[in-house]
């Protein structure tokens, strides 16, 4: 690039009119200043005084990373700003090899001082005008601040809902290997690096919801999007909310099955992969389920009419396959379940005679037809409120 063509761009922010906000932005102000110093040949030293300011500003960031973030929530009218977004996609094309370029022309009795400048990053801005937002069709900034959880509803916008989720890995008693795995995938998301998609299955009461709840408590950071089953058609929209957003996402679909015939089945699959709408790369998918393939079966199923009976049952598994990653949670032996009640009361200080515990740990999982760690916490949950049955 030429001194020039620099100052083309350069001249070409004052037509930026419905952008304001990233013009006064202190990063960019300062990109902007230090431009202008550059194409009207000031001083050197006033040059070099105006990037070490811009560089300071910056830090570690990119530039066109941190712009695009500041662009996404600002919400005008789509109308006419097509040219101010091109505008603002040139002016972020400068790179650190063209502003060296330059200088060394310009100066060539300094030419050598500029090999230990320090670089910037700026990988660009690229935005379209369908990236940015309308007016009025975009929930406050302050809602994703002060919230960590959302619901995707039939609307399809995000809706704030009150998160009083107290639960973490440590009240969880058991599958320790499948909530480390829960916590290492979330925590790679968090430090940009490749996640799997994750399927939570197995039996009912076995704590798979409340393992992706507790990672609430786990980061801070994060933030889960719950969509309902019935919703999952609409899995693309909600990708291009998402992708918008400067936060980490987990996309949670709780408790789903379908039924072979199911729309949502097919849309889902599609979307989780070989679709060319990917999942953003601020968002992973952790979905839970009582059926390992996720779709109900009958017996007829699988000894149908169908000619090509193998290809029926390999569509019935494909969704599941599709999960980078699938856990189990089975229901404890009756050893391990009896030790999860004597530590739920331990942790909740009930003080009962140990046999005469699990004796009316038995009776209520008798009761309930089911030996889980829920049946354990609703057993300890009664002691606490004197409930005996």
């Amino acid at each position: 690039m030429e001194l020039n063509s620099l100052k083309k761009l350069y001249l070409s922010n004052y037509f930026i009119l419905n952008f304001q906000d990233i013009k006064e932005d202190e990063i960019f102000s300062s990109y902007l200043l230090f431009l202008k110093s550059l194409i009207q040949k000031e001083n050197i030293e006033e040059i070099l005084k105006n990037y070490q300011s811009f560089i300071l500003k910056l830090k570690n960031k990119d530039l066109g990373s941190h712009i695009k973030e500041k662009l996404i929530k600002i919400s005008v009218s789509k109308e006419n700003i097509q040219n101010e977004l091109d505008i603002l996609n040139n002016l972020l094309k400068i790179n650190f090899n063209d502003i060296k370029h330059i200088l060394k022309e310009e100066y060539k009795n300094l030419s050598d001082i500029f090999d230990s400048m320090p670089e910037f990053k700026n990988t660009g801005l690229n935005l379209k005008i369908n990236d940015i937002s309308e007016k009025d069709n975009e929930i406050s900034d302050d809602i994703y601040k002060n919230n960590q959880t959302f619901i995707f509803d039939n609307d399809l916008i995000l809706k704030p809902i009150e998160n009083n989720e107290t639960i973490s890995f440590k009240d969880l008693k058991g599958y320790k290997k499948q909530q480390k795995i829960l916590y290492q995938n979330t925590k790679s998301l968090l430090e940009n690096k490749k996640v799997n998609n994750i399927l939570l299955y197995g039996d009912a009461g076995c704590g798979k919801s409340s393992s992706v709840r507790a990672l609430l408590n786990e980061f801070k950071e994060i933030k889960i999007v719950q969509i309902f089953k019935n919703n999952l058609i609409n899995l693309d929209k909600l990708y291009t909310i998402l992708k918008k957003l400067p936060y980490k996402f987990i996309i949670f679909a709780d408790d789903i099955s379908f039924k072979q015939d199911d729309e949502s089945f097919s849309t889902m699959k599609a979307i989780l992969e070989g679709s060319i709408i990917q999942c953003p790369k601020n968002a992973v998918i952790y979905a839970t389920s009582n059926r390992r393939h996720l779709v109900r079966e009958s017996f007829s199923s699988r000894q149908g009419d169908e000619i090509h009976l193998n290809d029926t049952i390999n569509e019935t598994n494909s969704l599941s396959e599709r999960f980078g990653i699938n856990l189990l949670f089975q229901k404890p032996s009756n050893e391990e379940f009896n030790a999860i009640v004597l530590e739920l009361a331990k942790d909740n200080n009930i003080n009962i005679n140990e046999t005469l515990l699990l004796e009316k740990a038995q009776r209520l999982a008798l009761i309930k037809g089911s030996r889980s760690p829920r049946v354990a916490k609703q057993l300890i949950d009664n002691l606490t409120a004197d409930i005996d049955i």
